[in-house]
């Protein structure tokens, strides 16, 4: 396996069982994804998506084929290894936020940091650091119920930097969002990218694919095509929002 790849997987299948009956998820994918890429990973329900996005975030174990993180082959690593990997590596971004409703935004920044045993007050600088580049210095202390669903996928995305991590995976993270909360959730994920964080996203939205310098599409468990977006039909989410109508207070979800 050549350092050049951040995410590869080889002749990749996952098989479910359901009794007697077997599943396949995923027929013999190959895949590579330099560090510093962003990758959008669309296909209709069913198409073998989520459970590829699972095996890249290292929360589920291939059936056959090989997984290498970073030059590590993690498919066969036990489960205390595989957390390991996901709290050093891996930041998730989902589209329902998975927030805590009963601690601030503050707080579930900080909640992943605990479980990497940071001091209290480096778990706290993070954290605050994090949310304040997502611009939301004056609801740090707010909890979920108190934001909006824009400001509620900020502080997901803010958790996940606050652990610095090598690659993002995000599953539909503007699935719930109007068209400019959409995008500048998209904004920040341009300037992530842009800083060498590799990006991997599910979407269906073929919009909001061109955002991304590569498109993968699936079907039936299988890679049916591997395109780059050319520069001159990449949309960039700055540009895009700098026409589109400003938000109106507290109006930002579907």
């Amino acid at each position: 396996m050549s350092a050049a790849f951040m995410l590869e997987v080889e002749n990749v299948t996952k098989v479910y069982r359901l009794g007697r009956i077997k599943v396949p998820a995923l027929r013999g994918v190959t895949l590579a994804i330099r560090p510093g890429e962003m990758v959008a990973v669309m296909g209709p329900s069913g198409s073998g998506k989520s459970t590829l996005m699972n095996i890249l975030g290292c929360l589920d174990r291939p059936t056959g084929g090989a997984y290498r993180l970073d030059g590590e082959e993690v498919g066969k690593k036990s489960d205390r290894e595989l957390a390991s990997i996901r709290n050093r590596k891996i930041g998730f971004i989902f589209q329902s936020y998975n927030l805590l409703p009963q601690l601030t935004a503050l707080e579930n920044v900080e909640l992943p940091l605990i479980y990497r045993g940071l001091p209290a007050r480096e778990r706290r600088r993070r954290a605050e650091e994090a949310l304040v580049r997502l611009g939301l210095k004056d609801r740090l202390r707010h909890s979920p119920r108190e934001l909006s669903g824009g400001q509620q996928q900020r502080v997901a995305i803010a958790r996940a930097l606050a652990a610095r991590p090598e690659v993002i995976l995000a599953d539909e993270p503007t699935g719930n969002l109007d068209s400019r909360a959409g995008e500048e959730i998209l904004a920040v994920f341009q300037e992530l990218n842009a800083e060498g964080i590799t990006l991997v996203m599910v979407t269906h939205d073929p919009n909001v694919a061109r955002h991304s310098e590569r498109i993968l599409r699936l079907a039936d468990g299988r890679i049916v095509s591997d395109e780059r977006v050319r520069p001159q039909e990449r949309i960039s989410a700055r540009e895009l929002l700098a026409v589109l109508p400003a938000a109106e207070e507290g109006v930002n979800e579907k």
